[in-house]
C-alpha cells in the first residue's frame, strides 16, 4: 500500500460514521427522539445549504438551542464546494495552483516568500524549474540523502490534497530511510511507495515560530479564505491548523490535531477546536495554557503576503492559502484552488455563508436553491 493510499484509508475512517450511529448520537445529546432529529435534519438537507448528516452532527446543528435561525442557516455543506468553486473560478488556472512546483515558481517570481524545493521525486520525463534536483529512483535518493547527513526533509505529492501521502524523513543511512511514524524502509521499498505512485516535492523541514512551538508538534499553517472581489481582496474567515502528537501534517482530519478560529483583523485566536463525531471546543490547548487569545506573530506580514499571493492567482476568485509562521516571518506553503468549506466552519464554530460571502458567490453566478428531493436514506 502506498503512503497516499494508506492516508486516504485513514481519512475515510475518520470521516465516516453510519447513518444510524449519527442519528442516535444526535438524539441522545439533544434529548429528542430519533424521529424528531431525522425530521429536523431532513429540513436542513433539502435547504439551499445542503447540510449532510455528518456535518449536521459535527457542527452541532442538531442542538437547536445553540444557534439562532439565521446563524444556523449560514452553515454550508462541503458537498457544494466544487460546484461553487467551479462556477466562480477560471478553471484554466487550477493546475497552476494545485501543481506545487508551478505554484512555488509563480509565487516566488511575484515576491512571495515560499519554502525551497530542494528535490523532486519523479520517474517521469518531466523537467522541473528552479534548479531542484531530480530523483528518479532508489539509488539517486540514497545519494541525495547521504550527501546531506543530519538534514531532515518533508515530502508531499506535487499535485496532492489534504496531505495524503506526506512523509518526513528524519534520517538516513547507507541501507535505510527513517520516516516519522513508519518502520525503517529500504531505499527500494521507499521508492516503491512514492515514485511508483506519485511525483513528490522534497523540502527542508520548516520550524514553527517559537511562540507556536509549545502548541504544535510539527509545522502549523494558517488557512486564509480569500475572495477576489471587484474592489480587492476580502478574507471572511481564517484558521490555524496545529499538528499534535505524532502527526507530521496539520490536516484537521488527522486524529488529535487542533484547529483554531482566528479574528482576521487582529490575528487573535478566538476558538480552539478538536475534531470528533462532533467538534469539541476547548477552553485552551489541552496540554499547554496560552493558546486561547494569543495574537499570532507577524500578523500584519501574514496579511500582506496573503494578499500578494492571492492577487497573483486572481483568476481563481475563490481560493485559500496555507501560511506558516517561522522565526524569520511568514511563508506561503500552498495556495489552493478553492478550499473546503468544512475547515473554516469547524474551527470557527460558525457558518461561512454570511451575507458578504453569499453576495460574492451570487455576483459570480452561483444560485442557491433548495434541494427538490432527498436522496434515499
Amino acid at each position: 500500500m502506498s503512503l497516499a493510499t494508506l492516508d486516504e484509508s485513514n481519512y475515510t475512517a475518520a470521516r465516516d460514521s453510519s447513518f444510524q450511529d449519527l442519528l442516535v448520537y444526535a438524539a441522545k445529546k439533544s434529548g429528542r427522539s430519533v424521529l424528531q432529529v431525522l425530521r429536523d435534519y431532513r429540513q436542513m438537507a433539502k435547504s439551499e445549504t445542503r447540510i449532510n448528516l455528518v456535518e449536521y452532527v459535527r457542527f452541532g446543528l442538531y442542538d437547536q438551542a445553540r444557534f439562532e435561525a439565521q446563524a444556523r442557516a449560514e452553515f454550508l455543506s462541503n458537498d457544494l464546494h466544487w460546484p461553487i468553486a467551479n462556477k466562480v473560478n477560471n478553471r484554466g488556472w487550477y493546475s497552476a495552483a494545485e501543481d506545487k512546483s508551478v505554484a512555488t515558481t509563480l509565487l516566488s517570481a511575484a515576491g512571495v516568500p515560499v519554502p525551497e524545493i530542494v528535490a523532486v521525486l519523479d520517474s517521469s520525463q518531466r523537467i522541473y524549474p528552479g534548479g531542484a534536483e531530480r530523483i528518479t529512483g532508489a539509488d539517486e535518493l540514497r545519494a541525495f540523502l547521504l550527501a546531506r547527513p543530519g538534514q531532515q526533509f518533508f515530502g508531499k505529492i506535487n499535485d496532492g490534497m489534504v496531505s495524503f501521502g506526506a512523509f518526513r524523513i528524519e534520517k538516513a543511512d547507507a541501507e535505510m530511510v527513517y520516516c516519522s511514524g513508519h518502520e525503517p524502509m529500504s531505499y527500494g521499498d521507499f521508492a516503491a511507495q512514492t515514485l511508483a505512485q506519485n511525483a513528490y516535492i522534497l523540502q527542508p523541514v520548516i520550524e514553527n515560530h517559537s511562540a507556536l512551538r509549545p502548541f504544535a508538534s510539527a509545522l502549523a499553517t494558517i488557512r486564509m479564505v480569500n475572495l477576489i472581489t471587484d474592489d480587492g481582496l476580502r478574507v471572511p474567515m481564517a484558521a490555524i491548523k496545529l499538528p499534535q502528537g505524532d502527526n507530521i501534517a496539520d490536516a484537521f482530519w488527522r486524529p488529535g490535531n487542533l484547529a483554531c478560529g482566528i479574528e482576521v483583523a487582529t490575528g487573535r485566536i478566538r476558538t480552539v477546536a478538536r475534531r470528533g463525531i462532533e467538534v469539541e471546543f476547548l477552553d485552551d490547548h489541552p496540554d499547554q495554557a496560552g493558546l486561547m487569545g494569543m495574537i499570532l506573530p507577524f500578523w500584519s506580514e501574514v496579511l500582506e503576503i496573503n494578499e500578494r499571493a492571492a492577487r497573483s492567482f486572481a483568476p481563481i476568485r475563490y481560493q485559500s492559502t496555507d501560511i506558516a509562521i517561522t522565526e524569520d516571518g511568514p511563508v506561503v506553503v500552498e495556495i489552493n484552488a478553492g478550499g473546503g468549506f468544512d475547515l473554516p466552519q469547524y474551527s470557527n464554530g460558525k457558518g461561512m455563508l454570511t451575507p458578504e460571502v453569499r453576495a460574492f458567490f451570487e455576483s459570480c453566478g452561483v444560485e442557491f436553491k433548495p434541494k427538490k428531493s432527498l436522496l434515499p436514506f
